[in-house]
């Protein structure tokens, strides 16, 4: 299954990039429009203040000279030199050492300046005073602004930028949504309605008053439906009752086949109302309390063993728990999962195990049936759904067993799943999480 981008990721993502775009277009305008104009005054600063040193320079006497350079040295980082051997290449990548030279060109009619960037972070500057050439040498830290340090201020700054904004604004998106899907996941779960907020953006808080509203009438239906259900139930009870009063009557005065029939689809008809009333208790949540859970599981096995002697074996892994769940929903999820094994396992023996990993009781009933296709796993969940295309209820029950245990699993937070066996047969698995009043019963 293809990986899903998450609506923050997304959003996230989208903010990022305009935001990236918008800091590139602002870094290169400002570049275009206040580095380098920066950059090409403070070189026609520059070149005014060595065509002024070097006229000083030859103007001033010979024994005066060396001061002068020394001044030179102390007040402008320049160093003046009369003589220099002058490397071949030119080739600079700094913009400011283009508009040095442009400058001096222009200020030096008839000659053709020469500035190159020489090892140890240096550049020279090489023209002619009266025919004598003059040699200029300063430190790269001179040049005011820095094109590197600008564009690499501007990107950086951007990104952080980019990136915070992004994270608050698809964090801001989002919240809201991510609260609601896990308040529909509860409801979904288990019927517990939890009140959003109806605050913050017009839209956020109309999506959260309908949610409200919407949880609050799916509750009253559902709660109008068990309640008519149970009414309809009780209502048809009493008369099946006295059907089969009646019927027990007559099949003692005279016995037929027919009034055999008659009595096994009246029990059949009470059967199925009392699995249509559990299956709408299920979705009412049981009061928990302090089970032991290897000792509710021998009590299951021993019952299961009067129908099928012989054919049940219990594994547990120690040392055995105590749990914080609701006993009697627990004890009909796995009543159900052991009917459905002696029902379509055959004649092989059922294992019931109980382990305990990452945090989770994992109670598994393992047989050696035909199985279950892969296709067809999460369809058994499903009220009146049986494997068995034959309609007989002797062998193929009323298909409410495994649809009761998942609502009620559901109802409770817990999660039912059915894996294949290695060499054939299902195994049903009921994965309870445990909670921090979980105790391990250390044997004496």
């Amino acid at each position: 299954m293809k990986r899903r981008i998450s609506l923050f990721q997304r959003t996230s993502l989208t903010i990022a990039i305009g935001l990236l775009v918008f800091q590139i277009a602002s870094g290169v305008a400002m570049f275009a429009n206040l580095v380098l104009p920066l950059a090409q005054r403070s070189a026609d600063d520059l070149a005014d203040l060595l065509i002024l040193s070097a006229h000083a320079w030859d103007e001033l006497p010979t024994d005066k000279r060396q001061a002068f350079q020394l001044e030179l040295q102390e007040k402008y980082a320049l160093n003046l030199l009369e003589s220099q051997a002058v490397p071949p290449q030119e080739f600079s990548i700094y913009p400011y050492i283009h508009f040095l030279r442009s400058a001096l060109t222009s200020r030096l009619p008839g000659q053709i300046p020469r500035v190159f960037e020489e090892a140890h972070e240096r550049f020279q500057v090489v023209f002619t005073q009266n025919g004598r050439p003059l040699y200029f040498e300063f430190s790269k830290d001179r040049i005011t602004p820095s094109p590197r340090w600008a564009l690499a201020w501007i990107v950086l700054s951007g990104i952080l930028s980019t990136l915070c904004l992004a994270w608050l604004l698809a964090r801001r998106v989002t919240k809201p949504i991510a609260k609601l899907a896990i308040a529909a996941r509860r409801f979904a779960n288990s019927g517990q309605i939890t009140q959003l907020p109806e605050t913050g953006d017009a839209e956020f808080a109309d999506l959260a008053r309908i949610f409200n509203e919407t949880s609050q009438q799916l509750l009253a239906q559902r709660e109008n439906q068990t309640t008519l259900l149970a009414g309809v139930s009780h209502d048809l009870r009493s008369p099946l009752a006295r059907m089969k009063m009646a019927v027990g009557l007559l099949a003692e005065e005279n016995t037929s086949p027919l009034l055999q029939r008659l009595e096994h689809d009246i029990a059949e008809m009470d059967a199925l109302i009392g699995a249509q009333l559990e299956l709408a208790r299920a979705q009412e949540t049981e009061q928990s309390e302090l089970t032991d859970i290897d000792a509710l599981l021998v009590d299951l096995v021993d019952a299961a063993e009067a129908q099928a002697p012989g054919h049940l074996q219990l594994r547990v892994a120690s040392p055995s728990y105590v749990l914080d769940v609701a006993p009697m929903s627990l004890r009909r999820c796995i009543g159900n999962l052991l009917n459905n094994a002696l029902r379509y396992g055959g004649e092989f023996n059922i294992q019931v195990v109980r382990r305990r990993f990452n945090g989770k009781v994992f109670i598994g009933v393992r047989d050696r049936g035909p199985g279950i296709p892969y296709e067809m796993r999460i369809l058994v969940f499903r009220p009146f759904y049986r494997l068995e295309s034959s309609r007989n209820r002797i062998t193929g029950g009323s298909g409410l067993g495994l649809a009761i245990t998942r609502q009620l699993a559901e109802t409770h937070g817990w999660h039912v799943a059915i894996k294949s066996r290695v060499g054939g047969g299902t195994s049903v698995w009921l994965v309870i999480p445990q909670n921090p009043s979980s105790l391990p019963i250390t044997a004496h």
